[in-house]
C-alpha cells in the first residue's frame, strides 16, 4: 500500500510540474506574439518530451479546463483558455520574478522612498 502512496503522490507532482511547464511555454509564447496557439510538434520545440507524453498532458490540461484545443487530428491546436492564461501569467511571473522585478525608480507613488529617498525605497529592499 506504501508504494501505491508514493507512485501516486510521484505521479501527482509530475503532473504538476508539466501544468506549470506547458502554461508557463504557452503564455510566454503568445505574450512574445510568436503564436497564440500550439500544435504538439510546435511545442515540441520548446519542451523535451515525447510527442505522446505531452498529448497525454495537453489532453488532460483540456479537461482540467486549462486550455482549449482548437483542431481535432494530426494538426490539434492547443491555446490557453481564460483560467490558463491566468495560471500561465502566475507561473511566468514565479518562474522569471527575479528577472522581471521592479527596480528603484519604477515604484509606485506609495512607495517610502518618494518621501525618504532611495534608501528608502521597498523595492530595492526586496
Amino acid at each position: 500500500m506504501a508504494d501505491d502512496v508514493e507512485t501516486t503522490g510521484d505521479a501527482a507532482i509530475e503532473a504538476l510540474r508539466w501544468r506549470d511547464e506547458i502554461l508557463g511555454v504557452l503564455f510566454w509564447l503568445r505574450g512574445e506574439g510568436i503564436m497564440e496557439e500550439a500544435t504538439i510538434d510546435a511545442l515540441g520545440g520548446f519542451l523535451d518530451a515525447s510527442p505522446e507524453l505531452l498529448r497525454e498532458h495537453l489532453e488532460r490540461l483540456t479537461a482540467e479546463s486549462y486550455l482549449m484545443r482548437n483542431r481535432d487530428g494530426e494538426e490539434t491546436a492547443y491555446r490557453l483558455s481564460e483560467f490558463g492564461d491566468d495560471e500561465g501569467k502566475r507561473i511566468f511571473a514565479d518562474n522569471f520574478a527575479e528577472l522581471t522585478g521592479a527596480a528603484h525608480g519604477e515604484c509606485g507613488p506609495g512607495c517610502s522612498c518618494q518621501r525618504h529617498g532611495a534608501d528608502a525605497c521597498r523595492i530595492a529592499a526586496a
